[in-house]
């Protein structure tokens, strides 16, 4: 099943059978891609605890809930799946037309009912998540957006004028520090500008998370056709921002096709998994019948200067 959304200045296609996944944004103004684009062909993994993230599309919008990185049975409710459960499951559509597309799905490492309704407005896509608890015990998870951006050499990323630095997740090889590392932004001490995206033959990947944040506005400048593509969240309910800079440097083990991509999480807890945001308080609790609501816009607008405003 494909759905496509189109409005004035943008299109948008969905593919409710890979895990509710939107594969394209595209501005109908300069025929721009702003998704990365899956290059994988065959069959993808069965849904399950082992299904990994790799082996799926790796590619445009996903969801990641109730964890990002899989979590053993010591997290409370029990195992949880490589980028949790949704991005590897077929999702119900509830109703659809040329603009709004309504889906949901229901999990099976936690009892948790999530949906999204989506609406194209000129150049925005708003997406209006809810996390409902359908079991008879509290539940807990992480949530984060996992939206995988096109990029040329060149392209500028910004985040919230209050960010000046970031917590290291990941590097490859530990080209700017080890985990835990408090890295400066947009410029690391060792002199690497990583608010400019760098080569796909780069061979470089970093996974980085903000402290706590009162802005919720991110965003890429596409020099190619002097767009931006901007993302905004309540901090409020998503009070962290992930920042995954893919260059050629991921999967690992020599897998193929390497990765490149920038992703803007939007998300709940500022770590990678479950069982972290458990340990630090920042993973979301629903009472049994208790329901959680965010949003999460994504729009493009041309940018009259060689920087996002």
């Amino acid at each position: 099943r494909r759905y496509s959304l189109q409005s004035d200045a943008l299109s948008v296609e969905v593919l409710p059978d890979e895990g509710g996944r939107i594969f394209s944004i595209r501005s109908l103004h300069s025929g721009m891609e702003f998704l990365t684009q899956s290059h994988r062909c065959g069959s993808y993994p069965q849904p399950g605890f082992h299904a990994l993230f790799h082996d799926g599309p790796c590619a445009g919008i996903e969801e990641c809930l109730p964890t990002v990185g899989p979590c053993g049975s010591e997290t409370d409710g029990g195992p949880a799946p490589d980028h949790g459960d949704f991005w590897q499951l077929r999702w119900d559509v509830t109703s659809a037309s040329s603009t709004d597309l309504h889906m949901f799905c229901t999990g099976f490492s936690r009892a948790l009912r999530f949906s999204k309704e989506l609406s194209l407005n000129n150049d925005a896509l708003c997406i209006v998540y809810r996390a409902e608890n359908i079991g008879s015990t509290a539940q807990s998870f992480l949530y984060a957006c996992h939206p995988l951006f096109a990029v040329s050499v060149g392209d500028l990323i910004f985040l919230p004028h209050e960010v000046h630095e970031l917590q290291l997740e990941y590097s490859r090889g530990n080209r700017v520090g080890s985990r835990g590392t408090t890295i400066t932004w947009p410029e690391s001490k060792h002199g690497i500008r990583l608010d400019v995206a760098a080569g796909a033959d780069s061979e470089t990947a970093e996974m980085f998370y903000t402290d706590r944040l009162s802005q919720g506005r991110c965003g890429i400048y596409r020099q190619a056709t002097g767009q931006t593509l901007e993302v905004s969240f309540d901090p409020e309910h998503l009070p962290y921002l992930g920042l995954w800079l893919c260059y050629g440097g991921w999967p690992d083990g020599g897998r193929e096709p390497r990765q490149y991509a920038v992703a803007l999480e939007p998300t709940t807890s500022g770590c990678n998994s479950l069982s972290a945001a458990e340990s630090t308080g920042s993973a979301v609790k629903l009472g049994a019948g208790k329901s959680f609501e965010w949003e999460i816009s994504f729009s493009i607008h041309d940018s009259d200067t060689t920087s996002p405003k």
